[in-house]
């Protein structure tokens, strides 16, 4: 930026500064005038009301915002979740051998909604199952399907004990559906 547009940016900043600090100004000393015709006893229950509402106010609006909040926080969990029972099904399915006809098109529909709301692991995770399951290292395939099924736990916020990613491919994928 050359000389010209930095002290046009700095006279605008400062123009804009002392805008504010006299609408500030003028504030203050009508505020204090009105206050100065009335009653001191007026003037005192009206400036403490003043500052209840002002403070009701920013408490309410601060609420609100922490309600949104949660509420877009909540729809992007179920969004997740959903992502993550197409995912479980998906795979299970696979490695049971059950998988339909409709394969190719479910499995573009998983990737997508794990690349809009899947974690980093997960995503991961995914990646290298269907990788091992294009080499045929199915055993491989079933043991990489509960380490997937933990990261999506750990993203869901569920509680993880160590061991648990055996536990989750046992109950998930019975001895009898091993490829």
């Amino acid at each position: 930026m050359n000389a010209f547009g930095k002290t046009l940016a700095l006279v605008v900043g400062l123009a804009l500064l002392g805008a504010i600090g006299y609408g500030a100004w003028v504030a203050f000393h009508t505020i204090v005038a009105l206050f100065g015709a009335l009653d001191p006893e007026v003037a005192t229950v009206t400036g403490i009301a003043c500052l209840v509402a002002l403070s009701a106010a920013w408490w309410i609006a601060r609420s609100l915002r922490s309600a949104i909040r949660q509420s877009k926080a909540m729809a992007l969990r179920e969004e997740k979740s959903a992502a993550y029972q197409l995912f479980v099904d998906y795979w299970q399915s696979r490695l049971a051998g059950t998988a339909r006809s409709d394969g190719p098109e479910k499995l573009k529909m998983l990737e997508r909604l794990l690349a809009l709301y899947g974690a980093q692991s997960v995503i991961r995770a995914h990646t290298t199952l269907r990788d091992l399951e294009r080499d045929e290292r199915h055993a491989e395939v079933r043991g990489g399907f509960g380490e997937a099924v933990l990261a999506i736990r750990k993203d869901l916020g569920a509680d993880t004990p160590g061991g648990a990613a055996q536990e989750l491919e046992r109950l998930l994928l019975p001895a009898q559906a091993t490829p």
